[in-house]
């Protein structure tokens, strides 16, 4: 895999670096028809000297989409190679995000300059934006809408994939409360055990606000104990693929409570003085500045050279940048899921939302399973590499 990396960079790259679970040796690994593959992303950092470079690095990348998930899953990752190309500049320009603070802590170099790790910022919990929080809540939102699909296929390896999607999701609802709350404890059970203490602190002493927080959404999301106990035996190694139906079932439970942590950590929010949870959505949207908005209606760039239309960009540019109005969408379909009994379906507040925001287009609204398809497509054309989507057709 870093061959094939290599060959994408160029020779001038300074340094390589691994993030996320690999970098910690805590991916999750299950044996597939006699074969031991990754179920988790591998996250790779290359630096190069300039941005000329990263540009013709990315094209490269691009180039090479075909056939790429085939190729990783006979070198053993059943799952995407996330590659950044950066400049120095851009590693010291990361933001306060979750994945910026892991990086930080366990990052391995594993080619070039080892103190490139230098640059990367060490920010410390408490300086993450609830903007950084917000992202990795909508994040997780696109990752259970590409869930869905899975969780109902036929072979084993993709209903792993599927059910490791949603496990990693359930996660990370902890991960968003401790930071919400100011902190990250290393190891994902003490980020549970965190969530856990500040509920039954009940909102007392002088962290009243985020405990607070917590207590409400263990009160209103009264499975997640046991989803993340369930993650927890998963990450450790008891990874079983579900019957579609039972994933199914798994995967509302973790809807839902996705949707009591968004409600809970955007109820402080510019706003959360909207009731209506579709209509805060749109509103979400809408948080980057006029500004900003209007810059990236102008010039949007997405990494496969694939996103909306100029025409489209501008008539929705008040309504929020790009990717904004997609993530919104996510939230609006995950609440649509969340909020009804059964199947997904998209009532009329929820069309309705999807109408404002503009994505997805408004013929690929007339069913749940419809619109999240699209909606993940796009979301896997205009902000991230294509990997996810490429064999859809």
């Amino acid at each position: 895999m870093f061959e094939l990396v290599r060959t994408w960079a160029g020779p001038a790259r300074r340094a390589m670096l691994v993030g996320g679970s690999h970098a910690r040796n805590r991916g999750v690994w299950a044996v597939v028809g006699g074969r031991e593959v990754t179920l988790s992303d591998l996250d790779l950092y290359v630096v190069l000297p300039s941005h000329v470079e990263t540009r013709a690095a990315e094209a490269r990348a691009r180039n090479a989409r075909a056939e790429l998930a085939s190729r990783l899953l006979d070198l053993g990752l059943a799952a995407p190679l996330d590659v950044g190309f950066y400049t120095l500049s851009d590693l010291e320009s990361l933001p306060a995000s979750h994945a910026t603070l892991e990086l930080r802590r366990h990052g391995q170099v594993v080619e070039g300059d080892r103190s490139t790790l230098d640059a990367i910022p060490s920010w410390t919990p408490a300086q993450a934006p609830a903007e950084e929080i917000l992202l990795l809540l909508e994040n997780r939102a696109f990752e259970l809408l590409l869930t869905w699909r899975a969780l109902g296929a036929a072979g084993e390896l993709e209903r792993l994939q599927g059910r490791h999607g949603v496990l990693k999701s359930a996660l990370d609802l902890a991960t968003a409360l401790t930071l919400a709350a100011g902190e990250l404890p290393d190891r994902m059970p003490e980020r549970i055990a965190s969530v856990t203490e500040r509920a039954r602190a009940g909102g007392r002493g002088a962290g009243a606000a985020p405990e607070s927080i917590a207590t409400r959404v263990l009160a209103n999301a009264p499975d997640l104990p046991e989803l993340w106990s369930l993650a927890l035996a998963w990450r450790s190694g008891r990874v079983e693929a579900l019957a579609p139906r039972e994933a199914r079932v798994e995967w509302l439970r973790v809807a839902r409570a996705w949707a009591v942590v968004w409600g809970e950590l955007t109820a402080g929010g510019p706003s959360g003085r909207e009731a209506n949870p579709y209509r805060r959505a749109v509103l979400g949207a809408r948080r980057a500045r006029l500004r900003r908005r209007v810059r990236q209606a102008v010039g949007f760039r997405s990494r496969t050279g694939i996103g909306p239309g100029l025409g489209s960009r501008l008539a929705h540019a008040l309504r929020g940048t790009p990717q904004h109005r997609l993530n919104a969408a996510a939230v609006v379909l995950l609440l649509s899921a969340a909020h009804g009994s059964g199947a997904p379906t998209l009532g009329p507040a929820a069309t309705e939302a999807l109408g404002i925001l503009g994505v997805p287009a408004r013929d690929e609204t007339r069913d749940w399973e419809r619109a999240a398809r699209a909606l993940v497509r796009a979301w896997d054309l205009w902000i991230l590499d294509g990997q996810r989507t490429a064999d859809w057709g």
